[in-house]
């Protein structure tokens, strides 16, 4: 759900952000043997993103400080490998003209894997998403699952895919004269309101966007029923350029090993949605 978004930071060319400091100045000597000559030489890795989608990638408002989970993993990455992680930040349309002419190494921000991308792309699936319906708390009596929206009112962010998702759950779930009505409203903030005011009972949100509602606001929001259309992020290559794919999937398996994958997961407060195994171009659809 990336492109619904605003890019605070959105630009017709690159903006270049270096991060992360000096790499620790060995990193995994095994590890870092498999990259390519020219990432060795270089002694960083170049990665794409397009701000700003907390928790994913941001920043907070009048500083540069670039946050959240692909910033922190791509970080310890880069570490880990004995490099520097510097940061591209794109306009959501440009990110695959960036790696596939050569301008960055890979894309890391919340793209979703796709077969129609993998003519072009190779992916890395690393985070688990999908669509919840989601509440305020004093509905979670009446409430319990996704039959109960059937004859209420859901608030959807305007154009997006949750809209069609929504209305197509209802019409399989709801007896056709109690159906989900759906409701087009633009922000988060706005769905909220509409379910404090009692215009509409439930909102529908990203997996990593209700993870991250739940941890700024503790107890006062809930998920309804299961995550649905399931589907991954994944970490996105030029074709030609399987092996430095091989050598940062080795990368993530190492930190998976040793718990940094956990622990980045934790702190941003997405436990749910790490992975078990780091497929490479897992999506089938």
């Amino acid at each position: 759900m990336k492109t619904i978004l605003p890019m605070v930071l959105g630009l017709a060319s690159a903006t270049f952000i270096s991060l992360a400091g000096a790499a620790q100045a060995a990193g995994d000597e095994k590890l870092a043997a498999a990259l390519p000559e020219a990432v060795r030489t270089a002694g960083k890795l170049n990665f794409t993103i397009s701000l700003a989608y907390p928790p994913m990638e941001y920043n907070d408002a009048g500083s540069t400080e670039l946050k959240g989970f692909d910033i922190d993993l791509a970080k310890a990455i880069a570490e880990r490998l004995g490099l520097t992680a510097e940061f591209q930040n794109v306009e959501f349309p440009q990110l695959i003209p960036q790696v596939v002419t050569g301008r960055s190494d890979m894309i890391i921000t919340a793209f979703s894997d796709k077969v129609e991308r993998q003519t072009q792309l190779d992916f890395i699936d690393y985070f688990k998403t999908g669509n919840v319906f989601y509440s305020s708390i004093d509905h979670q009596d009446e409430i319990k699952t996704e039959a109960d929206l059937c004859g209420k009112t859901v608030a959807v962010a305007t154009g997006t895919s949750w809209v069609t998702w929504a209305e197509e759950l209802g019409k399989l779930i709801c007896p056709a004269d109690k159906l989900i009505t759906v409701i087009q409203i633009p922000t988060q903030a706005e769905h909220i309101m509409q379910i404090r005011q009692g215009r509409a009972q439930a909102s529908v949100i990203g997996l990593e966007g209700l993870l991250d509602l739940m941890k700024q606001e503790p107890g006062k929001f809930y998920q309804i029923g299961e995550v649905g259309d399931v589907n991954h992020y994944g970490i996105a290559f030029a074709k030609a350029n399987g092996e430095l794919r091989d050598a940062v999937h080795a990368t993530l398996d190492a930190l998976k090993a040793d718990g940094t994958y956990a622990q980045i997961l934790d702190r941003h407060g997405l436990k749910e949605a790490g992975v078990e195994e780091f497929k490479i171009n897992g999506a089938t659809k």
